[in-house]
């Protein structure tokens, strides 16, 4: 818990540093009246390059190194799995904050499964364990039938039914598989403590920052917090852990009864849990486009389920990054940009980001209630004489209250989306527009000789 709150507190503070520098900074671009256009070189001071290469290479890896992808499918060559985390690189560019949902729904998963395990006597069950199972690191080899794998929930239900021995995998053998790379992040995080200086540098010396500078600065932070929320999540984990059952996939569905007597949509075991909802198996086939797999039993999992966060400390810590990161933008609320017209659409798209990201949020916390049975807990507790007649009796009941994409859900996401799309596409294309014409002043570089004491 200390540990958390250390790293969480690192965050915030900097936060805090480089909000105050930018926002310091803010004031510069605003009085800055003379501008330099077109493509600017760097013999003197720093030039368009420089700050192009800079910001680019950051936002790189910043994504490259952040992203805790699920096991690849056994059959998945190389550059399937390539492919694929470049199609997550150019999402979270899009938009981070998404991402660090996904992040933080892994993480409330994953302790959720840690405490269930617990109840269940296996205290040697950890949050390593769990984000391997979540991410298809276990696949069940049931007696001739074809493998799939199986997440932390339908792990415990086989464990607990006798089907499966505990894997004989501590935690460190879990970290062991993880390809963690000490070189790349050392060096992500070398770059971005060097473009935080930067900025704090430009700040003192009121020295103007770009917006593409300012949108970088927003990556870093969004990267500081996927890291936390990701700490204990291997990364790209190659092969998954084979669990051997005796028992046929079709005698562990008889023995589940009336629980398993639909057919299946994921794996076998959608009756403990189905994965809803997921992008790629479950809103792509209604659009009638898909890439993702298309083999059943599914063949590994897919990084894009939506989030079961719940509320409690994660969400609250979701809310407090999207807040940051949102902020972030609004510090060139006054920069000086090459058009009116641009300034009053970045103010109008930093507006719509923050509401968007705000209505999502919330929508999401007040489902997640129903997905985990919060609000009928509630009810119980502050009504005790009705609780009989919202308890959950029977397994058709419980399916349906715990339904993933409700009509009102989709009705009101959907134009709350593309909004959002729309501004974060401005934005995104704004920074490097701005680029053709900015203050004379951005193209100096930091005296860092002022900030040597002089005797």
């Amino acid at each position: 818990m200390a540990d958390r709150s250390e790293r969480a507190s690192a965050i915030l503070l900097v936060a805090s540093i480089a909000f105050a520098s930018c926002t310091a900074a803010a004031s510069t671009n605003a009085t800055s009246q003379d501008r330099k256009d077109g493509w600017v070189s760097q013999p003197q001071g720093r030039g368009t390059f420089d700050i192009l290469w800079s910001c680019l290479f950051t936002i790189f890896l910043c994504t490259w190194t952040s992203l805790h992808l699920n096991v690849p499918a056994m059959s998945e060559t190389y550059w399937d799995q390539f492919f694929r985390k470049m199609r997550w690189m150019a999402q979270g560019i899009m938009a981070p904050e998404f991402v660090l949902g996904f992040a933080t729904g892994q993480k409330a998963e994953a302790r959720r499964s840690v405490a269930q395990f617990k109840d269940s006597g296996y205290p040697q069950w950890s949050i390593r364990h769990a984000f391997y199972a979540n991410m298809g690191g276990f696949v069940l080899q049931p007696r001739e039938s074809a493998p799939f794998p199986i997440n932390a929930k339908q792990l415990h239900y086989l464990l607990t039914q006798g089907y499966i021995e505990f894997p004989s995998l501590s935690a460190k053998e879990v970290w062991d598989k993880s390809k963690a790379d000490g070189f790349q992040k050392s060096l992500t995080c070398l770059q971005t403590g060097w473009f935080i200086v930067q900025i704090v540098g430009r700040a003192i010396q009121r020295l103007p920052v770009t917006t593409l500078e300012l949108t970088t600065l927003s990556f870093v932070f969004c990267t500081l917090a996927m890291f936390i929320q990701w700490a204990n999540k291997p990364l790209d984990v190659e092969s998954p852990t084979i669990l051997v059952t005796s028992e046929t996939t079709q005698e562990i569905l008889l023995k589940a009864g009336n629980r398993a007597s639909e057919p299946y949509q994921q794996t076998p075991l959608d009756f403990i849990d189905n994965q809803s909802p997921s992008w790629l198996t479950e809103v792509q086939p209604h659009l009638r486009f898909r890439i993702g797999p298309r083999e059943r039993p599914l063949p590994r999992f897919t990084n894009d389920r939506f989030p079961v966060i719940g509320a409690g400390p994660d969400a609250i810590f979701l809310l407090l990054c999207t807040l940051v990161y949102c902020s972030i933008h609004f510090i060139a609320w006054n920069f000086d940009y090459p058009t009116h017209t641009e300034l009053i659409l970045w103010r109008a798209s930093c507006i719509a980001i923050a509401a968007c990201a705000l209505i999502l949020w919330i929508c999401e916390i007040y489902q997640d209630g129903h997905r985990l049975g919060r609000w009928e807990r509630w009810y119980g507790k502050l009504f005790p004489s009705q609780a009989e007649s919202v308890r959950v009796n029977t397994w058709e009941k419980e399916r349906r209250q715990k339904r993933f994409i409700p009509v009102w859900e989709v009705v009101i996401m959907t134009p709350v989306t593309l909004v959002y799309t729309l501004a974060r596409t401005y934005i995104v294309v704004e920074v490097f527009l701005s680029q053709r014409s900015l203050p004379v002043g951005a193209f100096d570089s930091v005296q860092w000789s002022e900030f040597v004491p002089h005797f």
